[in-house]
């Protein structure tokens, strides 16, 4: 009995494996020197745009992602809702910068950082920004951007 769940077991393991995998490109040699080459790609260090949407802790937005040779740049957010907008601006996985509306109040936040996190500037209208809004906004630009990340790779792997 155990045998016969095995076999079939393994031939669906087997078929996604093969299913997944890729046969590599067989190796070329190049025609022109690999400087040329790449300073003649145009893909090479161009923008890609990436369109969602997401509700991370319950409010619901629709957001464009730019990315550049696959890592995400920034990402402009309209909350549905209220047609609040916000862009946050990455380096890497790191929120360096916040501009647009605050999530518990009405005003407008100014968010900048420094490569370690440290605050730099946190303006909320004529005011500092509360570290409760500062910390729900690192939350809020962590859940997006890795939504974006994960959806624009999925998208990525599609195209391939």
């Amino acid at each position: 009995m155990l045998t016969t769940i095995r076999i079939p077991l393994l031939i669906a393991t087997l078929l996604l494996a093969a299913a997944c995998s890729k046969e590599p490109k067989p190796a070329t040699a190049p025609s022109t020197a690999l400087v040329e080459q790449s300073a003649a790609d145009p893909a090479q260090g161009s923008m890609d745009e990436f369109h969602g949407s997401f509700a991370p802790g319950g409010i619901a937005a629709t957001y464009s992602a730019k990315f550049k040779e696959g890592k995400i740049q920034s990402l402009e957010e309209t909350r549905q809702a209220t047609s609040q907008t916000a862009t946050y601006e990455f380096l890497g996985a790191r929120l360096m910068k916040y501009s647009g509306a605050a999530l518990n109040s009405n005003d407008t936040i100014e968010l900048e950082f420094d490569q370690q996190g440290k605050v730099l500037r946190a303006r909320a209208g004529n005011k500092e920004a509360s570290a409760e809004e500062i910390a729900a906004i690192r939350d809020r630009a962590q859940a997006l951007r890795s939504h974006a990340v994960s959806q624009h790779d999925v998208k990525g792997h599609d195209k391939v």
